[in-house]
């Protein structure tokens, strides 16, 4: 890891660290850089200049010409948005979706649809880990 020292990454900020003298980060690699608190860091990406590497940690330095930014694809949710649900208008008490254009592969739970590839998915997982579960019994009784 000394090797690293000098180096300019760009780091994810997660969390605060045990002796809560700062915040821990992660660059690409997954390995632990230790960076400045401070409270416009928490959640965002920022770049780091390396200039310490312990055994199991690096301290990085913020650069300051860099600003901290959201990594994301998409906004982020409001309070008591869900993700994998999109909320439609009701109009005049029916469930429908905005077009005149049904969707074919949507289900409608209220005001809300669910996408069947989603449901799908959740299926599939559900049957594997129920498979998983039931060789662990087996193997165990």
């Amino acid at each position: 890891m000394a090797l690293l020292v000098g180096e300019r990454q760009h780091v994810l900020v997660t969390e605060e660290s045990f002796d809560a003298q700062y915040f821990v980060s992660h660059n690409k690699f997954y390995e632990q850089v230790l960076v400045p608190k401070r409270a416009e860091f928490k959640g965002k990406m920022i770049e780091v200049d390396i200039y310490e590497a312990g055994k199991h940690f690096l301290k990085g330095r913020p650069v300051e010409e860099s600003t901290p930014f959201t990594p994301s694809i998409a906004k982020p949710l409001q309070k008591g948005e869900v993700s994998g649900l999109i909320k439609e208008p009701i109009a005049h008490g029916i469930h429908g979706p905005a077009s005149s254009t049904p969707p074919s592969s949507a289900l409608w739970i209220g005001s809300y649809r669910l996408d069947r590839e989603l449901l799908k998915t959740l299926g599939v997982g559900l049957t594997v880990a129920a498979a998983i579960l039931a060789f662990i019994i087996e193997k165990l009784y």
